[in-house]
């Protein structure tokens, strides 16, 4: 960890959130979606192998450091988390839209949420707003953007969002030592740039990996890959040639059409972080997934309408539901000595509790989790949300954050999305007797800007960079503001790229409609139901959630039990929405090649394949960041290869 690698960082950290926001709104590609963004890789690979190159030519001792590349990609991965689709993409479009569409006929909750929504976290309130008109159709010439009217909502919003980010790092910074030491989770997603920039600083100009045959082969097969999708282009054809698997093809209008398959491109990514998990984690998200679908199935033969809507369906988002509070009650059982320890050495009771080594010490991490879950429910209750409401759902908050962590550092999951929304399983469990008519609004807006269809969550690339903190030799305490600083400058640059393009194309003319369009109106039009009927608009299902609750915890036990139970409950933590219709296959092939090189292989052959799928990983999403930064370059013209 050194100066230079901050400003590198810093530099990094600023070029992607102003760049991304843009090309995405442009269709170009995704270069922060998910938890190991294309673009957080592509800076690595042009540091590592053309700086650091570079560096060395002039004198060998001056090149970056392995510490020092996995500093920039820590910062790189925690401010990943706030263009696009990690919270720009849903953030400013809440904060404008509402006014804008409330001039229209059809639009109902004009005068009830609308009007419970505190006047301070919108733009504004009135539909003749020529700031809320420009912002989605963009400014005439000679305009300027209002920055003044928008400095007073995304302040206000900012607060909640740093203390919810802080949180959260604390959280992931208080379960480090469990899930790292205690129970030797894998990693996968810090595990590929640790080793792709092991040796950096050794005498070779590459680094060590580029010595391993199974490596090199890998980043030829993915090369040449490409260049056999991407013949079509050649040709005139408009897109290149992709591996689609047509699942809902085959099965639509068949009696197994209610397993609700889709049709999708098979995917070499989670093909790659399949093999680098343990058997049985990978077993379980394939098998899950299925079995999520054999539910849906059978709910469509015994008559229930809970299926509709297959992975997203109410069936699967209330059974994951109850399957995210039973192993969050599971996880921590299972910590409750580190738990115990964590408290004594915060109030002074266990001077013996060595935390020398952690990242952050037990007492700042613990007692900054306390200050900011407390800072954070009291924002809640300060825009109108009872006080034991606001605890509720900042516990219901965290629950989400640390299971989407764990599902990544033991799965490999590369991309996971909330399937469900806090006030609408807190709304059904409390039998819609819990929100009051602000309270729902801001609780709605709070999902709706930060946990409803976000692909990049926070709580994963925190418990990574933790993680990765074990290369820090020196400074290691210096990581947590590291990556504040990191944050802060994202959400500048971002907001700041975001406004600027939105005042200048209109946000109407994205290519991604449903963030400045459909998310705004359907945040308020379901605080508006949750105010006028909130009784019937998320009845509890509690069959699914205690059938989640029930499926977890008796996973939990039998692998706690029984050392020969061969599935993991991290599958029934993911096996729905869009990104699960389409990993579930990779992951199944992923499971059966490491299980037949287990069975059959050679533990060299074992080795080799693990350093080709690492290879796998890198060049697929070094090469889809490429992509995109190419289509943006040619203003689109060259299509996506």
């Amino acid at each position: 960890m050194s100066l230079r690698a901050f400003i590198i960082g810093l530099i990094c950290v600023a070029a992607l959130c102003l760049a991304d926001p843009y090309m995405f709104h442009k269709g170009w590609g995704l270069l922060t979606v998910g938890h190991f963004p294309p673009g957080a890789i592509l800076f690595l690979v042009v540091l590592t192998l053309g700086l650091n190159v570079l560096i060395k030519l002039v004198r060998r001792t001056w090149g970056l450091r392995q510490p020092e590349l996995m500093l920039i990609w820590c910062m790189l991965t925690v401010a990943a988390v706030l263009p696009s689709d990690g919270l720009q993409r849903w953030w400013l479009p809440v904060l404008a839209g509402p006014a804008y569409v409330s001039g229209r006929s059809d639009i109902v909750w004009r005068d009830t949420s609308l009007a419970e929504a505190p006047d301070s976290l919108l733009l504004t309130k009135d539909h003749r707003s020529a700031a809320a008109k420009q912002f989605f159709e963009g400014r005439p010439e000679g305009a300027q953007i209002p920055w003044g009217l928008w400095l007073r909502p995304i302040s206000r919003w900012a607060v909640f969002i740093l203390l919810f980010y802080m949180a959260t790092m604390f959280l992931c910074a208080l379960l480090r030592r469990q899930w790292v030491e205690a129970e030797r989770l894998q990693f996968p997603l810090a595990r590929v740039p640790l080793e792709f920039t092991e040796g950096s600083d050794g005498p070779g100009r590459l680094p060590a990996v580029f010595r391993d045959r199974a490596f090199v082969k890998g980043l030829i097969a993915i090369a040449a890959l490409r260049l056999v999708r991407a013949l079509p282009l050649l040709f005139g054809s408009a897109s290149r040639w992709a591996l689609h698997v047509p699942f809902k093809t085959v099965l639509t209008g068949t009696p197994l059409e209610h397993l609700y398959l889709e049709d999708f491109e098979f995917w070499f990514i989670p093909l790659g972080f399949a093999y680098l998990v343990p058997a049985d984690v990978s077993l379980s998200v394939w098998f899950f997934y299925l079995f999520g679908s054999a539910e849906l199935q059978a709910a469509s033969w015994l008559g229930s309408p809970l299926h509709y809507g297959g992975h997203y369906s109410a069936l699967l988002s209330w059974q994951m539901a109850g399957a995210y509070m039973a192993f969050t009650v599971g996880a921590l059982y299972t910590a409750r000595r580190h738990f115990a320890r964590v408290l004594a050495k915060a109030v002074g009771r266990a001077r013996d509790a060595d935390d020398s080594d952690e990242p952050v010490r037990y007492a700042v991490a613990f007692w900054g989790l306390v200050v900011c879950l407390v800072g954070a429910a009291a924002w809640f209750v300060c825009y109108g949300m009872r006080a034991w409401v606001a605890v509720l759902m900042m516990g219901t908050l965290m629950c989400i954050m640390l299971v989407h962590a764990r599902m990544v550092a033991q799965s490999g999951l590369y991309v996971t999305l909330p399937m469900w929304a806090a006030p609408d399983v807190l709304q059904g469990l409390a039998f819609g007797h819990l929100f009051g008519a602000k309270g729902a609004v801001v609780a709605q807006m709070q999902h709706g800007i930060m946990i409803n269809s976000n692909f990049s969550l926070l709580s994963p690339a925190a418990i990574n960079a933790f993680r990765i903190a074990d290369v820090f030799e020196q400074h290691r305490r210096k990581l947590l503001a590291v990556l504040v600083a990191a944050l802060v400058v994202g959400l500048v640059a971002s907001s700041w790229s975001y406004l600027t393009h939105a005042y200048t194309e209109g946000a109407l003319n994205f290519t991604k409609y449903w963030g400045p369009r459909g998310n705004p109106e359907q945040v308020f039009r379901v605080a508006h139901q949750r105010i006028t009927r909130p009784t019937q608009l998320q009845q509890g299902r509690f069959t699914p959630f205690l059938l989640g609750i029930g499926l977890t915890g008796a996973v939990m036990f039998m692998r706690a039990r029984f050392y020969w139970w061969p599935i993991h409950s991290i599958g029934l933590l993911a096996n729905g929405g869009w990104f699960a219709d389409r990993i579930w296959l990779p992951f199944l092939v992923g499971w059966l090649v490491k299980v037949s090189l287990m069975k059959f292989g050679s533990g060299r052959l074992l080795r080799g394949a693990r350093s080709f799928f690492i290879a796998v990983i890198l060049a697929e999403s070094f090469l889809d960041a490429v992509s995109a930064v190419v289509r943006a370059a040619t203003g689109g013209s060259m299509p996506a290869f």
